[in-house]
């Protein structure tokens, strides 16, 4: 499948040529293309994860929300999915995902539509705005960069996309808006080549998997800090919906028997989080 490779695209009117308008809470007259960030990241997404064409300004003229709203301006992720999906490409929407489960989909080589709040990025050399601090989005992409929409060097002062943001100031910013350690992320399903990256720390004398990259197949899976406490709730950390995408790292025998089997799976680098065999398999 073609892909891989993004074309950056800045949601500045003077550079994208959209020149619409709509009317803000304030009942000024603005330009559209400033409250188009999740259109334009998206997409920049469609075209790395298969090399569909589109501009920002497309994805929002086929949302359900052409005319920005006056109090709400912004489109949401659902909102985009499905303009995206009407061109073949299949975004993950997923709530309050834990921040280092975003990481690990986007080193297996995912592009991640990262929601976060700006202020932490506003004053750093990564801004596309200083005098910016709210909701935005931004793609961030398996070999670390980050595709801002307001990066497009304008003036001095205003970074240049790509950039490579560190990783706990994006989780600082994704905190922000969806609470400590948390994220409002679109997992882009296909999965590019990546570089090899660390070794994970196995737990439970968890094996290297056969498979990678598994989906849940149950309405709601578990995530457990070790392989057990079935049926007790006392180490959930976390809820996945049917059809997430999961990365496994490891695989153990040596888990609580449920349903006659033994095998957890190992979601996580450090060896913390697992989930039971039934709930997930191979995608």
């Amino acid at each position: 499948m073609a892909g891989g490779t993004v074309t950056f695209q800045a949601q500045n009117p003077r550079i994208s040529g959209d020149k619409r308008t709509y009317v803000n809470a304030e009942g000024k007259t603005v330009l559209a293309g400033w409250a188009n960030c999740t259109a334009f990241v998206a997409a920049m997404g469609a075209q790395f994860d298969s090399g569909v064409d589109l501009t920002g300004t497309d994805v929002r003229k086929e949302s359900t929300e052409p005319v920005p709203d006056r109090f709400s301006p912004g489109l949401n992720l659902g909102q985009v999915a499905t303009v995206l999906k009407s061109h073949g490409v299949e975004m993950d929407v997923e709530g309050k995902i834990p921040f280092d489960e975003v990481d690990d989909l986007r080193e297996a080589g995912h592009a991640i539509a990262l929601q976060l709040i700006y202020r932490p990025i506003q004053h750093t050399i990564f801004s596309g705005d200083p005098t910016f601090g709210a909701g935005h989005i931004v793609l961030w992409t398996p070999d670390g960069l980050v595709y801002d929409p307001l990066d497009d060097g304008r003036r001095p002062g205003i970074a240049r996309a790509p950039v490579r943001i560190p990783t706990p100031l994006l989780r600082e910013a994704a905190g922000l808006l969806a609470g400590p350690g948390r994220a409002f992320a679109g997992v882009f399903r296909t999965r590019h080549p990546v570089a090899a990256k660390p070794q994970p720390t196995l737990a439970f004398d968890a094996k290297p998997p056969q498979h990678d990259e598994f989906r849940v197949v149950v309405p709601v899976a578990l995530v457990r800090s070790t392989p057990g406490g079935v049926p007790g709730k006392q180490n959930v950390v976390d809820r996945k919906r049917r059809g997430a995408i999961v990365t496994v790292f490891g695989t153990t025998n040596r888990g609580q028997k449920v349903g006659g089997s033994r095998v957890w799976h190992q979601v996580d680098r450090a060896g913390h989080r697992f989930m039971h065999s039934s709930v997930i398999d191979p995608a």
